[in-house]
């Protein structure tokens, strides 16, 4: 079957995607996806760092960040997002030596896990908590952050890019250590939504995943995940604006905050 390849613009920078079906609406819809997000990257990003994408999906963020940062290491565990991640690389031979694609999910202990998706795998809302169901699920590689500090050295990481739909509020403590150590800027993506449909979803079912559902609650994992980034001088919003833990609480939809000990 023939590409559909197309060049994607944004802030300056230029890369090729290939728009299959499933994906071409995105792409077509690309120049108003999450434009500050690319406003970020262009502020804090550097060439003499490189930067960490947990959550890469099918590349955005990866192909823009490779023209910034000194070196991209994307992880994603989702089987259909990570094909099409490694194909969109392929046809940008320019970049391919700067991005290493690790196909694995972010977690305390390297292994194997559930991946469960909401829709379709590669939609970029595939999960390691149930929302839906818990029966829809692949299951797929595990890495921890100490895994990959061995297995690919990474030692000049200055940013990471955490966006992994709910499963942010039971990773990050178990990389406390390591943003505390290295004081990477952190640009998060936080679900709340997602954990209500998993404590619905735990009210209806049986739980036998290996996350305790029993324990979802949202303010009290949210009041966690803040305790384990406490360490961060500043936390700022989206567009810029510094903002309290309290806003972060508060909380109710999808939201991207920005922990970091420089000024913006």
């Amino acid at each position: 079957m023939e590409r559909n390849i197309m060049i994607i613009r944004v802030r300056g920078a230029n890369f090729k995607v290939n728009a299959t079906p499933f994906y071409q609406g995105f792409w077509n819809k690309f120049p108003n996806w999450e434009t500050e997000t690319f406003r970020i990257f262009q502020r804090f990003l550097s060439n003499k760092h490189s930067y960490l994408d947990i959550g890469a999906w099918i590349g955005p963020t990866v192909l823009y960040g490779a023209q910034i940062a000194k070196h991209v290491y994307a992880l994603e565990p989702d089987p259909v997002a990570y094909k099409e991640l490694i194909n969109n690389i392929k046809i940008n031979p320019g970049f391919v030596s700067k991005i290493t694609c690790i196909k694995a999910a972010m977690e305390e202990k390297p292994g194997l896990i559930k991946l469960f998706k909401r829709s379709e795998l590669g939609d970029s809302s595939s999960s390691v908590i149930p929302t839906r169901s818990e029966k829809d699920y692949c299951t797929v590689r595990a890495t921890s952050i100490e895994e990959l500090t061995k297995n690919y050295n990474m030692k000049d990481i200055n940013f990471i890019k955490m966006d992994i739909e709910g499963g942010e509020y039971f990773i990050i403590p178990s990389i406390t250590k390591y943003l505390q150590k290295n004081r990477p800027t952190l640009l998060l993506s936080l679900h709340p939504p997602f954990l209500q449909e998993a404590i619905q979803l735990r009210s209806k079912t049986n739980n036998n995943s290996r996350i305790d559902l029993k324990s979802l609650n949202k303010e009290m994992l949210t009041r966690n995940l803040l305790k384990h980034l406490d360490f961060y001088k500043y936390i700022y919003d989206y567009r810029g604006n510094l903002v309290t833990k309290d806003s972060v609480l508060k909380l109710n939809q999808h939201g991207m905050f920005l922990f970091t000990d420089e000024q913006w």
